[in-house]
């Protein structure tokens, strides 16, 4: 008799389980996935895009639970197919599949441990979600493109991502595909079909309908595919990269993996109705719900959805129901938030990917415990021998900061480039020189006391016919120029085949057909990510977002994704400077206890909207001396004055947030040699206290201004600007700025990027020598 497989999916209405694959038949509109025009009976009367033709006297409201998704299985908690079932892969594939959920598994348990060392910083496992992702991954074709996030190493591994590479991409050397840039587990093997694994939370969601997209014009066999959970679907770039797919017919998957968890949040308080699987009827896309703890269901409904999506020219739904077993990353503890006691944990793993498959397999003679054994024990040496030669790896040369942030290095990087390698061979105590290569031979010239040279000449426009016109007509002239010239590239946005609001693009779909110049939905973010999609698929897209106010929504897509795309989807960010340029905010970066507990009740009664930054290193860090010495009882301190922290003659250094720190420390090691250094926290950003960084710089005649974003455009340009208008004559040398370069924060140049205490060190002495 089988045991009944227990359900502890929190996360969905129906618990019933189906053995057949069933896809609600759902009629769609046009190819492109277009509009639904109902006429209504007598009354002539046309309603676009509903399918009711029906009238009622009865008022209804409908709250979805009419109808429920029946969760897909056929291989019980037993191992044990549903009858009638047969496997849709051969036996030798199901024995490699449970290698590479071993392998998975394995491999989770050596980089945790060493995480725990202290060798790597971070991980994030997959712990009972094996079966996701081997099982999607196998069922797929090499050519799917797939977006993947944070849980898909068994994805990863099916397509040929080694030990050594994870090793490699963990300890960010010069062995790493994105060249250190990337925080631990974000694989890539763009060779191999996989994108970057995304660093903010759903992005990929949106951009993979544009791949999708690019795969139904080239008739391609081919699926494009993104990995979700059920947190992220909570992201509006989750409903608009739906929704997206679904208007052009994209030949796109959407897996999401429901483990019931996003963090801490469990999915009561994450979303109401039967789960997201009830999302996608909504929007005409064929939806599945499937166990995801189930290798057979999961092959099975993966390799349906793709026929479908290939043959129909549709997106299709995957939910996959699955339980996290492991803590979130190993910056988390689960047993805090976790619903579920530990027997109920227990009788989880027990049902789960890997219990259940290997029952399967030695029910066929195919598998043992001392199968397991040996393959547990070959791929913990496989990982523990790539984390030793990883770790004697050196970091990528110095210069590869920044490079790949443009396709030609512009000369300010250069010129960054060259300060970066000449200081660090100056002060090259402080620094870990031995774990970069390429530190060595002369170091590059940099010029404090730069002269112009020649001013660059225009190349000369041709001098054949012209014409007198308009700047919207000639724009419309350079789109046509454009799409005629590359049969694979593509105008869309808002309003594009009407020709827009301005007309800009009049008169282009009529030329070059509905395929290539697309109106599309009113969603910024996702007109800007499926720009990234269509672009990985080797497409020219150009994206026409309608009015420069509405490109706010797309700022995610365009600052975390899009700008990113050359060097990695790197995560860690200084922000303040794109807040500051935003009349109506007010923005407060406090540098210790003291201060956070004083601005931020002063920033929740101010009665204008404030921004609160917390510098992360800083939230366990020990201060010493006052800064640490917090009252108990209620206080605040003043949005808009800066602090003095140190009084001195002969520079003024001025920072915020954690670069008071590293100002202090440089202050101290100027001291030694005589110098007089006056210290001021900013504290607040908008408004600034110019008056108290005036009176010091006409005191010192000189200023240094330090912060981790990047030069270009930082706040410090601004804070430079006002005080030179104000201080001119009482500057001794030209005011300083120490930032981070103009490149995305890279995680194993952490130490070389962010502005340190000898950097800071080389700006007092050269303001001090400068004659």
């Amino acid at each position: 008799m089988r045991r009944p497989t227990p359900s502890f999916w929190r996360s969905c209405v129906s618990r019933r389980f189906g053995a057949n694959f069933v896809v609600p038949p759902l009629p769609r509109g046009s190819p492109s996935g277009g509009r639904l025009a109902v006429r209504c009976f007598s009354t002539e009367q046309l309603w676009r895009g509903v399918r009711s033709t029906s009238f009622s006297k009865n008022l209804d409201f409908k709250d979805g639970s009419e109808s429920t998704f029946p969760v897909y299985r056929v291989l019980n908690a037993d191992g044990e197919l549903e009858p009638g079932v047969e496997l849709p892969f051969s036996l030798e594939d199901g024995v490699e599949m449970m290698r590479m959920m071993i392998k998975s598994k394995v491999y989770d348990d050596v980089l945790m441990t060493m995480q725990r060392q202290g060798r790597i910083s971070f991980y994030c496992t997959n712990y009972g979600e094996e079966a996701t992702s081997v099982g999607t991954a196998a069922a797929l074709k090499p050519q799917d493109m797939i977006w993947p996030q944070y849980r898909e190493l068994g994805a990863f591994l099916w397509r040929g991502l080694t030990a050594q590479e994870i090793a490699d991409q963990n300890i960010g050397n010069e062995g790493d595909r994105s060249k250190g840039r990337n925080l631990q587990v974000h694989y890539c093997m763009l060779e191999k079909n996989m994108q970057t694994v995304h660093a903010v939370l759903g992005t990929q969601i949106p951009q993979a309908p544009g791949a999708g997209y690019a795969y139904k014009l080239d008739k391609e066999d081919r699926v494009s595919v993104t990995y979700f959970g059920d947190g992220a679907a909570s992201e509006g770039d989750a409903f608009t990269g739906l929704n997206f797919a679904s208007v052009y017919g994209a030949q796109t998957l959407f897996i999401c993996r429901n483990n019931g968890y996003s963090i801490s949040t469990g999915v009561e308080d994450q979303y109401k109705g039967d789960g997201i699987a009830a999302r996608g009827p909504a929007l005409a896309i064929p939806t599945v719900r499937v166990d995801g703890n189930d290798l057979v269901a999961v092959y099975i409904a993966t390799e349906a959805a793709r026929k479908k999506s290939v043959e129909e020219k549709t997106p299709i739904l995957l939910e996959l129901m699955t339980y996290r077993v492991g803590d979130h990353t190993t910056s988390d503890d689960s047993s805090a938030y976790r619903k579920e006691d530990k027997e109920e944990v227990k009788k989880l793993q027990g049902v789960g990917p890997l219990p259940r498959w290997k029952k399967f397999l030695e029910s066929k003679g195919l598998w043992d415990d001392e199968k397991s054994k040996e393959v547990e024990a070959a791929a913990r040496d496989e990982m523990i021998q790539a984390m030793k030669a990883g770790e004697a790896k050196k970091k990528p040369p110095l210069r590869e900061l920044f490079t790949d942030v443009f396709s030609d290095l512009p000369w300010h990087l250069e010129e960054q480039a060259a300060y970066a390698e000449k200081h660090c061979r100056e002060y090259s105590s402080e620094y870990n020189m031995n774990s970069v290569r390429g530190l060595d031979g002369p170091a590059p010239a940099v010029d404090p006391k730069r002269t112009a040279s020649a001013p660059r000449v225009l190349p000369p426009v041709p001098r054949g016919e012209v014409k007198e016109t308009t700047m919207v007509q000639a724009i419309n002239d350079a789109l046509s120029i454009a799409l005629s010239s590359d049969n694979r590239s593509v105008l869309f946005g808002e309003d594009v085949a009407f020709g827009g609001v301005f007309r800009a693009s009049v008169g282009l779909r009529d030329k070059f057909g509905e395929d290539r110049v697309l109106n599309a939905p009113v969603a910024e973010q996702a007109i800007a990510a499926f720009a990234v999609g269509l672009s990985v698929a080797g497409y020219k897209a150009i994206a026409e977002i309608q009015f420069a106010d509405y490109i706010f929504p797309a700022f995610d897509q365009i600052v975390n994704e899009i700008a990113k795309c050359g060097t990695g989807i790197a995560m860690p960010a200084a922000v303040e400077s794109y807040f500051a340029h935003c009349p109506g905010l007010k923005i407060v970066i406090p540098r210790g206890p003291k201060q956070a507990k004083g601005l931020l009740l002063a920033a929740i009664r101010d009665p204008d909207p404030v921004l609160f930054f917390e510098p992360k290193v800083l939230y366990r860090a020990r201060i010493q001396g006052p800064d640490g010495q917090v009252p108990v009882e209620d206080y605040e301190l003043p949005i808009g004055q800066a602090e003095i922290v140190q009084e001195g003659t002969d520079v003024t250094l001025l920072g915020w947030g954690s670069q008071i720190g590293r100002l202090q420390a440089a202050a101290a090691k100027a001291a030694e040699e005589g110098i007089s250094c006056e210290i001021i926290d900013l504290q607040t950003i908008i408004p600034w206290d110019a008056d108290t960084v005036q009176a010091s710089v006409q005191k010192t005649g000189r200023l240094i201004i330090a912060h981790e974003a990047p030069q270009t455009n930082g706040f410090g340009a601004e804070i430079a600007a006002k005080i030179q208008e104000r201080c001119f004559l009482h500057l001794e040398s030209p005011i300083q700025r120490v930032c981070g370069f103009d490149t995305h924060f890279p995680y194993a140049w952490e130490e070389f990027y962010v502005p340190s205490a000898s950097r800071v060190l080389a700006a007092i002495k050269a303001a001090l020598s400068w004659l």
